[in-house]
């Protein structure tokens, strides 16, 4: 054999022994590897403001007043301005400003209690405890309280508890048991 020969053999042993080692090299990248342990690290993030860093804040924090601009706001179907209203005064993430004005209620028809704002509601030294309809009645005005005597008799109770809430600032459990145990005038 002559040395041409020899060099194309080797050079050919050459190449397939380093086709081989990519080829090993590529398939060890495709194999599944097990997870590694991943330690948790918080955010250095620091607080918008005071408020922020507390438990989660709600709108019974804000003012009369801004409480009154958000009812306005959300009445005028602005819930943007409504929402950087919201932040701006109670210094939480847009999130949760967003959520809370999604779910803000100006009068009674809330879907749920948290987000009621009760800005026109008198608030009168009743206590959820102390509550009883001659309380409840004695601390509304008497137009209110003949709505509601109105609204017991005609069987619209829902109404009625709605008129409760929103005029002593109670809960639902709690005007549902004055609006049961409501007894109408004459």
């Amino acid at each position: 054999m002559d040395i041409v020969g020899l060099a194309w053999i080797v050079g050919i042993v050459i190449a397939a022994v380093v086709v081989v080692i990519i080829l090993r090299a590529a398939f060890r990248g495709m194999r599944p590897k097990a997870p590694e342990a991943q330690v948790y690290t918080p955010s250095t993030a620091t607080p918008r403001s005071p408020s922020a860093s507390s438990a989660p804040s709600t709108h019974s924090a804000l003012t009369p007043a801004v409480t009154a601009e958000i009812d306005a706001l959300v009445a005028a179907g602005q819930k943007i301005q409504a929402i950087k209203l919201y932040r701006e005064h109670a210094g939480v993430g847009l999130k949760e400003a967003k959520d809370r004005i999604d779910h803000w209620s100006i009068s009674t028809s809330s879907p749920h209690s948290a987000a009621v704002s009760h800005a026109g509601a008198a608030h009168t030294s009743i206590t959820p405890v102390a509550a009883s309809p001659s309380s409840v009645r004695a601390a509304l005005p008497p137009s209110v309280a003949r709505q509601v005597d109105e609204l017991v008799r005609g069987g619209a109770y829902i109404v009625a508890i709605k008129i409760v809430r929103e005029h002593t600032g109670l809960g639902l459990k709690e005007s549902k048991a004055i609006i049961d145990a409501w007894q109408p005038r004459s």
